[in-house]
């Protein structure tokens, strides 16, 4: 099945290439001129893709195309080596190795037309075996092609009061302030936080129910297989349940849990997450996120034995837009692993109870042209323990990495 999927992601790719232009491009307000503009080069091929997809569009009766190409370089003062996976990270851990990270490919339909919408995307590169490598399909995993089926799933509205909008299929978790890459969608960083690799899921396997109770509050309740495991391990369900605030253009609350048994063959201990974002815009340029987020699960698996585990995560992101195509971004955060389940896949060379990981990052985007974007990322570790892998064999509580960034959105 995620073969055939696969193989018609790759179809719907060669297809859009060909394609010659049948239309004139609607008018947009171009951005600034910049030094590093490519809108004359570059932005050709903008205008030349958009055209064309904009007729693949109606050959497939409506059904919506986008996606990115995403490629990347990280550099760390550890030096990891025997592999070389820098610690902490996860979609951004190959050290000194430029990385073709993703093809990402979407397609969409809305529910105007046959009152039935759905999503279908799949990553294609490292990301894909990354996903892949992090969902639990099957009782062994099994090497296959660096492609992922990231999302399937349909839409529809339930005809009651001011209408339920329900979500069922495969779709990415509502927890936490990051997510995985959307075309157009972007997280202000080239690495993903503490608080995304460690507290939150990334996927469910479910139903997701939407009602508007309501002009600025909407609440979010369905049942899901749990923590990226569509296949569930355990034969018990998990509840996913939301409230989103959104009392003016400046200001958005988002507050997310899900709760259930996520042991294999137990369903007997609960795992419990609270995700809290806050999405402030105080003035045009700025741009704030702040996120306190809260787990608990009962007799986890940790680095000295079987017991009750606790994790915390505080972040904040500021980013400020200098122009239309230069902006700068700044995270800091913190977590809070107490009884290091979620954290002893890191380089600790003992094992370890509590740990305490902090990070500040500076990333830098500008926008080559509007679909073309590069981005520059410092970013500074620090733990309480010797967590982070320093070479083949040693540890150190700290770590700098600098990284680049190439994303191309279609």
């Amino acid at each position: 099945m995620k073969k055939g999927l696969v193989f018609l992601f790759l179809i719907v790719a060669m297809y859009l290439a060909p394609f010659s232009v049948v239309q004139a491009a609607e008018a947009e307000k171009p951005l600034e001129p910049g030094w590093l503009s490519l809108d004359s080069s570059v932005g050709a091929m903008d205008r030349w893709i958009a055209l064309n997809k904009s007729s693949v569009e109606s050959a497939f009766l409506g059904i919506g195309i986008s996606g990115y190409l995403d490629t990347s370089f990280t550099w760390s003062s550890n030096h990891p080596k025997d592999p070389k996976n820098i610690s902490g990270r996860y979609f951004d851990k190959d050290y000194k190795k430029v990385v073709f990270n993703d093809f990402h490919l979407a397609l969409d339909k809305p529910e105007k037309d046959w009152g039935v919408g759905f999503r279908l995307s799949g990553d294609f590169g490292r990301t894909g075996e990354l996903l892949r490598e992090a969902t639990l399909w099957g009782k062994t995993f099994h090497k296959e092609p660096s492609a992922e089926l990231r999302e399937s799933y349909i839409t529809t509205t339930i005809p009651v009061g001011e209408g339920i909008q329900f979500k069922g299929g495969l779709f990415v978790t509502t927890l936490g302030t990051e997510i995985l890459l959307n075309p157009g969608s972007y997280n202000d960083e080239i690495s993903r936080s503490f608080a995304f690799n460690f507290a939150v899921p990334l996927r469910h396997l479910g139903t997701l129910f939407t009602y508007p109770a309501l002009k600025t509050l909407s609440v979010t309740g369905g049942v899901v297989t749990g923590w990226d495991n569509p296949r569930d391990n355990n034969g018990s369900p998990s509840g996913l349940f939301g409230v989103n605030f959104t009392p003016s253009d400046s200001f958005g609350l988002a507050s997310n849990v899900v709760v259930g048994p996520e042991q294999t063959h137990n369903t007997d201990n609960a795992r419990f997450t609270w995700s809290n974002v806050a999405t402030i815009k105080p003035m045009d340029p700025l741009t704030l996120l702040l996120e306190a987020t809260v787990g608990f699960e009962q007799d986890a698996s940790t680095p000295t034995g079987i017991k009750d585990a606790q994790w915390y995560a505080f972040a904040a992101v500021g980013s400020w837009s200098w122009t239309d195509r230069f902006s700068t971004a700044l995270r800091t955060e913190l977590f809070l692993d107490e009884g290091a389940s979620r954290t002893q896949g890191l380089g600790a060379t003992t094992p370890i109870f509590n740990v305490a990981l902090g990070e500040v990052t500076l990333s830098a985007t500008y926008k080559f042209t509007k679909m073309f974007i590069g981005r520059a990322e410092f970013r500074q570790d620090w733990a309480n323990r010797p967590v982070y892998k320093r070479g083949s064999s040693n540890a150190d509580s700290n770590q700098t990495t600098l990284a680049w960034q190439l994303l191309y959105q279609y």
